[in-house]
């Protein structure tokens, strides 16, 4: 593989780490959606079909989320379940 091919494939890596590190939803979901097309495109550059399956199905998602908290709508805190 040549220099960016790789060079996607760990900018995907890395939005992917930088969501579990982070505690707001909305940087979360960005990060998210930057990791799924990075994803997508280093799928596509080295031929990978399940990867590229996991990505287009969690890209809308992600999408879906992230307008849902710009349009600011918040889950329901009484709907949340928390375990101990």
């Amino acid at each position: 593989m040549d220099f960016w091919t790789e060079a996607i494939g760990f900018l995907g890596s890395g939005f992917a780490v930088l969501t579990y590190w982070m505690r707001d939803m909305l940087p979360l979901r960005i990060a998210a959606v930057l990791s799924c097309l990075f994803f997508i495109a280093y799928a596509v550059a080295i031929g990978s079909l399940p990867l590229l399956t996991m990505e287009i199905v969690l890209l809308p998602i992600n999408a879906y989320r992230l307008l849902e908290l710009r349009r600011g709508r918040q889950p329901d805190p009484a709907k949340v379940q928390v375990s101990n």
